[in-house]
């Protein structure tokens, strides 16, 4: 028996190309529809299949073994005339299984029999090709079918992706890590998530870090509960700043509170919100009672972008430029 005609053949090909099963009962045709595909230019790995049955212990539908299981394939190319079980029935009970229900299966028609095509699409065939073959006809179907396969399983996991993050943030909600006890609004955890949020999309971030000043000497006479009265004071004054669209307000950690802007590159602009930040903290002033310089409770800023790949960096850059330029005697930092 031709080697390529065996159901337990190794696989033709490079560890790369796409893997090809052909499921036609007549051993030489099966061989004509390989070497179409593999004269193509493309190095596919191809295993071909005599019947139905054994089409499904390849694809590890039925009876799969430790080494079946392992093997899929991208594309099946199934002969529509074959006795026994035929390849409608075949393609029809492939598709019942959740492995096979959406893999691209090819028929092959010794005729143009509507009826019979008509009813191989209802039974779950991607495309077909008439007999006699012409190779560049089979390349083309077998491509086009590749690719919209890749574009269906970039799209699955996309959805996962989606699915998984909501997942996240339902139980984040849940559990009450994406909101900030003392304030009530959006943690740093939720604040974390618009992060990775804009890594793994590709989009820019901005950002404007507002930072208590003196807050462990406001603290020291005014004790736990008065420091967190006035982190739910300073949390909403700054709700009160108007902000592009878009924008997220956060508590990041102790007195710092993170304004995130997907998208935004505008260094003026996010400058300007800073200082709209620092006038709805220190206007109407609020007393300080233990402050070293001054009696009201005042605030520095900092801000700054960063492209995608390096989003999540920003907040400890902005935190690390307020304390150098906090030792300096600068309030507000630019472009950190």
């Amino acid at each position: 028996m031709n080697q390529l005609s065996n159901a337990s053949a190794i696989e033709h090909g490079n560890n790369e190309g796409p893997r090809v099963l052909i499921v036609d009962d007549d051993a030489d045709s099966a061989e004509i529809t390989a070497r179409m595909l593999t004269n193509g230019g493309e190095d596919f790995r191809i295993r071909c299949v005599a019947s139905a049955e054994e089409a499904y212990v390849a694809l590890s539908l039925v009876g799969g073994t430790g080494q079946s299981a392992r093997m899929a394939y991208d594309i099946v190319i199934m002969d529509i005339m074959m006795p026994g079980v035929d390849g409608i029935e075949a393609t029809a009970a492939i598709r019942t299984t959740k492995r096979g229900s959406f893999v691209p299966i090819l028929m092959l028609s010794g005729r143009r029999d509507l009826d019979a095509l008509g009813q191989a699409f209802m039974a779950g065939a991607s495309d077909f090709v008439t007999k006699p073959i012409e190779p560049v006809e089979l390349q083309a179907r077998v491509r086009t079918l590749l690719r919209l396969k890749r574009e269906q399983e970039r799209r699955q996991a996309r959805e996962r992706q989606f699915e998984e993050s909501n997942r996240e943030l339902q139980q984040s909600v849940i559990d009450g890590t994406l909101i900030d006890r003392a304030t009530g609004m959006p943690s740093r955890a939720w604040a974390e998530m618009v992060l990775r949020e804009c890594r793994g999309s590709g989009v820019p971030l901005a950002a404007a870090m507002v930072q208590i000043e003196e807050l462990d000497a406001y603290s020291a006479l005014h004790g736990v509960r008065g420091a967190e009265r006035l982190h739910a004071d300073i949390m909403r004054r700054l709700t009160s700043v108007p902000a592009p669209l878009g924008a997220t307000l956060a508590s990041w950690d102790e007195g710092r509170f993170i304004v995130l802007l997907p998208g935004m590159k505008d260094s003026a602009r996010v400058a300007a919100l800073c200082t709209g930040l620092q006038r709805a903290v220190e206007y109407p002033a609020m007393p300080h009672g233990n402050a070293l310089h001054h009696d009201r409770v005042r605030v520095s800023t900092a801000n700054g972008w960063r492209p995608a790949p390096q989003a999540a960096e920003l907040p400890s850059a902005l935190i690390a430029s307020l304390a150098e330029e906090n030792f300096r005697g600068h309030r507000n930092v630019e472009n950190a």
